[in-house]
């Protein structure tokens, strides 16, 4: 599933050769530019997300064709969501892991962006707490960002596994926050960004994995033991914890709204980080 991510953009290319007669190069060159544009600014506070990336649509064709912006930015959604999306075997093992965990996400990104993928992807009912860190203070590795998600989750951060595919973030920001198990999933060769750590020797000696895990579908197998969480019903019927009616997703969504208010403050321990994306395009 993910060596399947990337090629999206290369779809995109062949819609602009096929439907609009676009030399392949120029095509294969406007959907390279859009994909550096999009991982350098994945979005634009001052825009809704159709607006900012129909604008690098537009700068990154070539001029004759730019009047296609809207038409390219659809369907490139189309195939972006196509392809990021978890495979059948991924939502069956997530819904088996939430009966015997609770599970959260902690994403680096900006929010508006962030948050369309994790509803475009269908990912919300699977997770008990999930953090976008340009709502918060903090971005991974930033301890404090893990330890927002342990308070909201009512657990220790011993009691805690992170799995990640980011060395630098996930990895660093699970030991250095004394994560109970910090698991590292290694992106793809063809999914690794120029300025990726993918090797353990960049990072400092004591940063290192618990474990090292190369598909997603083999994580049950590495974690511990946990008793699923049920209740009793008034029939003395065993039920899921969440389907009680007292659970409570805890999200970062719509946090400034007043009536988010299930979602307390943190205090800010240690540092601070900026999500937003400056003049320069980077984040």
């Amino acid at each position: 599933m993910l060596n399947k991510r990337l090629s999206f953009i290369s779809q995109v290319a062949e819609y602009l050769i096929a439907d609009h007669g676009v030399p392949r190069e120029l095509a294969t060159e406007a959907a390279t530019n859009f994909l550096t544009a999009l991982r350098r600014c994945p979005d634009n506070p001052n825009f809704s997300l159709i607006q900012w990336r129909t604008q690098m649509w537009t700068e990154c064709l070539p001029v004759a064709w730019r009047h296609l912006a809207p038409a390219v930015y659809s369907r490139w959604l189309e195939y972006r969501t196509r392809y990021m999306t978890p495979s059948e075997d991924i939502f069956a093992m997530l819904e088996t892991l939430r009966r015997r965990y609770q599970l959260g996400i902690i994403t680096n990104g900006p929010s508006a962006a962030q948050w369309e993928k994790v509803d475009r992807l269908g990912m919300g009912p699977f997770f008990d707490c999930i953090l976008v860190s340009s709502d918060l203070p903090w971005a991974k590795p930033d301890r404090n960002i893990f330890y927002a998600a342990c308070h909201y989750l009512g657990v220790q951060p011993e009691q805690c596994v992170m799995i990640g595919d980011k060395l630098e973030t996930d990895v660093q920001g699970g030991v250095e926050s004394k994560l109970g198990i910090t698991v590292w999933l290694p992106l793809p060769k063809d999914l690794q960004l120029a300025h990726d750590k993918i090797d353990l020797s960049e990072l400092d000696d004591h940063i290192r994995p618990d474990a090292i895990v190369h598909d997603v579908l083999d994580l049950p197998s590495i974690l511990p033991e946990q008793q699923r969480q049920q209740l009793v019903d008034e029939d003395g019927n065993w039920e899921d914890w969440r389907d009680s009616g007292s659970f409570v997703q805890k999200t970062t969504r719509n946090r400034a709204a007043s009536y988010n208010r299930f979602l307390p403050d943190v205090p800010d321990l240690f540092s601070s980080s900026s999500n937003s994306c400056d003049s320069n395009g980077s984040y």
